[in-house]
């Protein structure tokens, strides 16, 4: 059985309710909720949050609820205790999740079938983990690191600054969109897999991650214009 699991609390810093603000008409977390239950490898919507609000929202648009606690509900609550705490309220209710697909709600870009190529990929490669990437105008591979004594080098390697692009390792940077994994390969570490790990290709504007206005912005034009093409 291959659980998706919707993370959307409450409250947020940068962009106040920005889970549930409009974007073409529709709650944020609304396409989030339509690509999980359109997509063929998704067999049950979870959303896990402490906003009765958010709750609302989700089970009119067709997903089912596990109630979060507020202390897992915090700004510096991490992603791994909030899988954990849905896997064991999964299993109290008898559903038996094998695979997890954890989506997060601010990226509206990401459709059904990005979902069900991901999920293809983490059952063809047998994979622990795959997680959705996109590959950066500026590779990481030439990045510096700051020493404790001030200096800098490079963070890849000494000459990696100085080499071409072409002569380095392609690198990816993660988008946050999906993430597949075993749900008894998580438990067993309370952590989403770091070994055997594959990327599942996206592009940039399918990888915008709603933060700011700005972003919210962007992704509305965005998905006004690939609605009327």
């Amino acid at each position: 059985m291959n659980i998706a699991l919707i993370t959307a609390r409450g409250g947020s810093k940068g962009l106040p309710r920005k889970n549930i603000l409009p974007i073409v008409g529709v709650p944020l977390i609304g396409w989030t909720i339509k690509a999980a239950i359109e997509a063929e490898s998704i067999d049950a919507v979870y959303v896990t949050t402490e906003d009765d609000e958010i709750s609302k929202i989700s089970i009119e648009l067709g997903a089912q609820v596990i109630k979060r606690p507020l202390e897992l509900s915090q700004d510096d609550t991490g992603s791994e205790p909030v899988i954990c705490h849905a896997i064991n309220f999964l299993k109290k209710h008898n559903v038996l999740p094998t695979t997890i697909t954890l989506l997060q709600p601010t990226s509206p870009m990401r459709t059904s079938k990005h979902i069900d190529e991901a999920y293809s990929q983490y059952k063809k490669k047998s994979a622990n983990c795959v997680l959705s990437v996109f590959e950066p105008e500026h590779t990481p591979a030439k990045a510096y690191k700051l020493n404790d004594d001030g200096t800098i080098e490079g963070l890849l390697f000494e000459g990696a600054p100085y080499t071409r692009r072409q002569d380095l390792p392609t690198t990816f940077q993660p988008n946050g969109a999906i993430y597949i994994f075993s749900s008894a390969a998580f438990m067993s570490k309370k952590l989403i897999p770091r070994t055997k790990v594959y990327p599942y290709v996206m592009n940039k504007e399918s990888s915008i991650d709603i933060d700011t206005m700005d972003d919210l912005i962007k992704a509305e034009l965005y998905l006004k214009r690939i609605s009327n093409d």
